[in-house]
């Protein structure tokens, strides 16, 4: 749910618009980075087997060797990229996020076409709730990422 008066007239209102917005093209990208990691991870691979099965059956290409060697290479990079940086799980913990996000935006707007005094009397509670939600994301990261204590 949107309405573009709040989002003219309410800071808080337009900040969480554009956190949604900066966390759905996060986790979109982390998406993108661990299909494509896993599809190339895929190709490759089976490359390496129809190369070396090519070789076997006696249609050797002298040199040959040295490409199922940099195809194998490249395979192990891709799966140590996908394993070092998560980006499933990356993009899974912005899915809470954007749901918790989400929820707030939509009781503030219900709380605005209820009435202007239902939205004024609870708009140091959306206040307290967003920051809430702010420190579950910087906690959430620091626990990934293996911040301090």
């Amino acid at each position: 749910m949107k309405i573009k008066e709040l989002a003219d007239n309410d800071f808080l209102y337009r900040d969480i618009e554009s956190r949604i917005d900066s966390i759905k093209r996060k986790k979109l990208t982390y998406t993108t980075l661990y299909r494509t990691t896993k599809v190339l991870t895929i190709i490759a691979g089976a490359s390496i087997t129809v190369l070396t099965g090519w070789k076997i059956s006696g249609g050797s290409i002298p040199g040959s060797d040295n490409v199922v060697l940099i195809i194998s290479a490249v395979v192990t990079v891709f799966a140590a990229v996908e394993g070092v940086f998560n980006f499933r799980d990356k993009g899974r913990s912005y899915d809470a996020l954007l749901f918790d996000l989400r929820r707030l935006r939509d009781r503030i707007c219900y709380d605005f076409t209820k009435g202007t005094e239902l939205y004024t009397a609870n708009k140091d509670t959306h206040f307290d709730e967003y920051q809430r939600i702010l420190q579950s994301q910087k906690s959430i990261i620091e626990e990934y990422d293996g911040g301090e204590d």
